[in-house]
């Protein structure tokens, strides 16, 4: 292999995202696809990844745990329950992690910030690029219009998507707080029963499911004359595939920490 392909294993082999990134990685010029992983037992563990794919064999096996030198970078798109025991194997070999799995328990992140103290780790709701940038836009207009204009977020995912909202309508809500001096507590996902108006400062989040849609977000600043709309739609799940490499090639041989898309881009330093 040559010494300018960076190795990865891509974890969730089997999944949506999985099946993409190792596509992207095959047909790459930069990177070698090294290891490919997905839990015991699955109907895909013992299968070449290459044909697990639709293309050529590759002599890389789906297997069910990482195994792979120093230097390499673990991207993972798999399910929560699995997420520690990534962090872990990634933890004791010292590889540095692309994490994208989104519904992941409080402790469970709490774990992630403690790794990063001892790998690079890149975490991010969205690895589009795309919706980082809508992130920042979002934070920047509410900082603008201030908490006089209310917040409202819609986002629409195809109907198997299983944690609801989505990752990214929370960041982007979250985002939206920290610009404007709320809490999280300032965040409303369930209106079920209530028979009273809405509260002053509110940033509601609404999640619709259904269809094929890869992915929608739409954050709307209202205001009783006039509304400003920010949406990004996503129609391909490649985008997000290309952005968790970009996030893989950007972190291999980054000091330990916890990361995210807009470092990566280089938007961290922005307002």
């Amino acid at each position: 292999m040559s010494q300018r392909l960076l190795p990865i294993v891509i974890v969730g082999a089997r999944g949506r995202m999985g099946t993409t990134l190792i596509r992207n990685v095959l047909e790459s010029d930069d990177l070698a696809l090294v290891g490919a992983v997905d839990r015991t037992g699955a109907p895909g563990v013992g299968q070449d990844a290459g044909i697990l794919v639709g293309l050529p064999p590759v002599d890389v096996t789906v297997g069910d745990r990482i195994n792979a030198r120093p230097g390499t970078v673990v991207v993972d798109f798999s399910l929560p329950e699995s997420t520690e025991r990534t962090v872990e194997r990634c933890v004791e070999g010292g590889l540095p992690l692309v994490l994208g799995t989104t519904g992941l328990a409080p402790a469970t992140r709490s774990r992630i910030e403690e790794a990063s103290t001892e790998i690079p780790i890149v975490y991010a709701a969205n690895y589009s690029v795309g919706v980082t940038l809508l992130t920042r836009l979002s934070a920047l207009a509410a900082r603008a219009l201030g908490t006089d204009w209310d917040a409202e977020i819609v986002e629409l995912h195809h109907r198997f998507k299983r944690d609801a909202p989505s990752g990214t309508a929370l960041r982007i809500a979250r985002a939206v707080a920290e610009a404007t001096g709320r809490g999280e507590d300032a965040i409303v996902t369930d209106r079920t029963g209530r028979s009273t108006p809405r509260e002053p400062g509110e940033i509601g989040v609404a999640a619709l499911r259904g269809g094929a849609s890869v992915g929608e977000h739409t954050l709307m600043l209202l205001h009783p004359d006039e509304r400003i709309e920010l949406t990004h739609r996503a129609y391909d799940r490649s985008i997000f595939a290309r952005g968790a490499l970009r996030a893989a090639r950007w972190v291999s041989g980054k000091a330990p920490g916890l990361y995210d898309m807009a470092d990566v881009l280089g938007l961290s330093e922005l307002a």
